[in-house]
């Protein structure tokens, strides 16, 4: 029996010759890892999956009950710009193998994936992408119930509070100045060595 989902691309990779392993992010469906055979060039009428996709897809359990299958897979909105920009890409990419490794016991997968849908947009959009990662991690945390606000805030150096409270506060920008974006990026690792410290998340390799 087939199940259809919203779904958002978190990760796209082969598996084999004949399939695509996705990872995908789904508000009732949470993240799941699914297989998708790959369609033939001369059979082939539909565009193939990519990364950043959000996509109407029909899912089937294998007969072991072990794997699933995406047997139809409809784009509703691509994201392709993310990948016309390095730093969009890379913390587009960061935000998506940290829901990889935790989406699976996320408590509120609904606001998950709104957030998730969000922020993708915020990077195909082309504002500036290390303010959409901090607010994406800060909020991603706050829904998640950790004491970001309370516990993470105070402890931001004297010189970057203020800077980041506008970041914050304020809707994303299409680009900082050098000193806004050093002040970002300062912010970014600050909260990440909080969140490793004070949460109990997988964190992926090298994310920044």
């Amino acid at each position: 029996m087939s199940q259809t989902h919203r779904v958002l691309v978190l990760r796209k990779e082969a598996s084999g010759e004949s399939f695509l392993k996705l990872h995908l992010l789904g508000p009732e469906l949470g993240c799941q890892l699914c297989l998708k055979r790959v369609a033939t060039k001369n059979r082939s009428t539909k565009a193939a999956p990519d990364l950043f996709d959000t996509a109407e897809v029909q899912l089937e359990t294998s007969k072991h009950g072990t794997a699933q299958f995406v047997s139809d897979y409809q784009i509703l909105q691509r994201r392709s710009e993310i990948g016309q920009n390095y730093r969009a890409l890379r913390h587009a990419s960061d935000l998506s193998n940290l829901l990889i490794l935790n989406g699976g016991h996320m408590a509120d997968l609904p606001a998950l994936y709104q957030l998730a849908e969000r922020s993708m947009d915020a990077f195909a959009q082309h504002l500036e992408p290390s303010v959409v990662y901090l607010k994406s991690l800060f909020l991603l945390l706050k829904d998640e119930g950790y004491p970001v606000r309370e516990s993470w805030w105070p402890e931001v150096p004297a010189p970057l509070r203020e800077p980041v409270r506008a970041l914050l506060s304020e809707p994303s920008p299409e680009s900082l100045s050098p000193e806004d974006r050093k002040s970002c990026e300062a912010s970014i690792l600050d909260l990440v060595h909080w969140l490793r410290r004070e949460t109990d998340l997988t964190l992926p390799d090298g994310i920044l």
